[in-house]
């Protein structure tokens, strides 16, 4: 481990600068903290546009077929706006562009108008006004060109891939495999859902906020399950605790909730929500984790993730435990109705994805900062333990029926739903596919060969008509809001997640083989106890 904390900061000083002349190093220096501003800004301006957008719905037939949970969301907002008499039976409803009100906006309104006005809002979000990122986005590029050549490189890519697991070549290889395989899956998807329109409701030309509406419509028709239905079966309070049995199961650690009222909750609580807990292996506390659930619009960016608070480490001849926050955006309980937070199967496999990240930065057997948690992991390989816990959600049995049972009955989800829900995890799996591979090519278009002056723009659309089946709309502007890429750690590493995916894919088979089968707990836990003291344990102490 200390070899690799040695090597790891030779090369975080040279790709830092260090070494650089004094007239380059000044130069170096202007350019990171330029880099560091922009992107915050960047992030700001996705925020910003988030919550500046809205629309107040007064007509009935315009919200027919949305659920009544995100219906009571928008009619809060409205009444919040000033509509004191909003009611979710004749509204007014205000829709944001937040996820808990969009996606079920697009996938459920009747209203094809309304679909369209939401979507155009969602694929233009952050291009224009206060909130523009184009220039911002350009400035970016531009900055982390010049960061390259000051340190002898020929391009951002080339910084990024230094620190990478993977080559280049291999990454391009693995993509354009993956293009390859997955395009003609996505064709004949898009010509299915296609006739699926043109059959259902004439549907002659089917439009980008149709796609959503009518691939659940198909996906009933085709499965008969629905996934907005489905929601009642996975209530956050239960899945959390499927999350945690699986914890035990495989690695034998405990997560026990500190009592709220304690100095050490209290202390350590950002919001009412947030939720402490101790990590235990083998009646030892090894680390805590806190948990942000719920979607809270005007404070809180989208997606989900892991933010590491401390690592474990030495302070004198005291051991410093480990802190991991798990931050995500589920629709929040509806207490007037009785309703805990229902979650969609998308989001039981994001609670488990997440919860990969935080075990890996827990359950460390690192004392060294450098390579403890989630530090020096190599980032094409830090999704490799979320990614596998990913798989137990979906393809072990008892794990998923830990999670499936009646919010209010406790009732288990029936036999027959599942086995249809199985059958739909291969729905669509090749446009899904085509999806990433794009995101990940545009991302390495921009920081191989971006030169200055480009249309960043023109760019990402070129690589959509030769990747995507279906082609984004001309105004649409999935840059301005790609936050991975531009105020996250993914910039020229967004292709990670089908790099891990491979890898996640190796892990979980081994536990899929012969003796255990995924039956066998003693094996399971086996395995599971080896896993943890490697991948988990060791980090970025050791090369992946």
């Amino acid at each position: 481990a200390r070899q690799r904390i040695i090597q790891k900061e030779l090369l975080d000083r040279q790709l830092g600068g260090v070494g650089l002349s004094d007239e380059h190093a000044k130069i170096f220096n202007v350019v990171e903290r330029q880099l560091s501003n922009l992107s915050t800004t960047y992030s700001n301006h996705v925020l910003d546009a988030r919550k500046s957008w809205n629309v107040t719905v007064h007509h009935e037939a315009q919200v027919r077929g949305i659920p009544s949970r995100a219906l009571a969301t928008a009619v809060e907002l409205a009444r919040s706006a000033g509509h004191g008499n909003a009611s979710a039976a004749s509204g007014p409803w205000t829709f944001t562009l937040d996820g808990t009100l969009l996606g079920p906006a697009l996938t459920y309104a009747q209203d094809r108008d309304f679909r369209e006005q939401l979507f155009r809002a969602s694929a233009t979000m952050a291009s224009f006004g206060p909130s523009d990122n184009t220039p911002i986005i350009a400035k970016i590029l531009e900055l982390r060109q010049q960061e390259a050549e000051l340190l002898g490189y020929p391009n951002y890519a080339a910084v990024s891939f230094a620190s990478k697991m993977a080559h280049s070549s291999e990454v391009h290889r693995l993509l354009d495999d993956l293009q390859a395989a997955g395009k003609p899956a996505a064709e004949a998807e898009d010509a299915e859902l296609a006739n699926f329109a043109k059959q259902s409701d004439n549907v002659t030309e089917l439009k980008a906020w149709d796609r959503g509406y009518y691939i659940e419509k198909l996906k009933q028709d085709k499965y008969g399950i629905d996934e907005e239905a489905l929601r009642v079966y996975f209530a956050y309070p239960v899945v959390i605790q499927g999350v945690f049995a699986l914890c035990n199961r495989l690695f034998g650690v405990t997560m026990q909730p500190v009592d709220g009222k304690g100095e050490q909750a209290r202390a350590a609580k950002w919001h009412p929500d947030v939720q402490l807990y101790d990590v235990a292996r083998d009646g030892n506390i090894v680390g805590h984790v806190l948990i942000d659930p719920y979607s809270r619009p005007s404070e809180k960016r989208a997606g989900a993730w892991v933010q590491p608070l401390t690592t474990r480490h030495f302070e004198g001849t005291d051991l410093q435990l480990p802190v991991a926050a798990v931050i995500t955006n589920f629709p929040p309980p509806q207490p007037k109705e009785s309703k805990p937070s229902l979650l969609s199967l998308g989001e039981v496999d994001t609670l488990f994805h997440e919860f990969g990240h935080a075990l890996q930065h827990v359950l460390t057997l690192q004392n060294e900062s450098a390579v403890s948690g989630l530090n020096g992991i190599e980032w094409d390989a830090v999704e490799i333990a979320s990614q596998f816990m990913e798989y137990w959600a979906e393809f072990d049995d008892k794990t998923f029926s830990s999670c499936a049972k009646h919010y209010s009955t406790g009732e288990a989800l029936p036999a027959d739903i599942y086995l249809k829900i199985k059958k739909a995890r291969d729905f669509r799996t090749g446009s899904g596919l085509l999806s990433q591979i794009y995101l990940g090519k545009v991302d390495l278009r921009l920081h191989e060969k971006f030169d200055l002056g480009e249309d960043a723009t023109s760019l990402e659309k070129d690589v959509a008509k030769d990747v995507l089946v279906f082609q984004p709309l001309v105004e649409s502007r999935p840059l301005c809001s790609f936050s991975h890429i531009f105020a996250g750690g993914y910039a020229a590493g967004y292709y990670s997640y089908q790099w891990s995916k491979v890898l996640s894919a190796d892990a979980f088979s081994a536990f899929e083989e012969p003796p255990g089968n995924l039956h066998d707990d003693a094996s399971i836990r086996s395995i599971g106890r080896r896993l943890a003291a490697t991948l988990l344990g060791l980090g970025g102490g050791r090369a992946p």
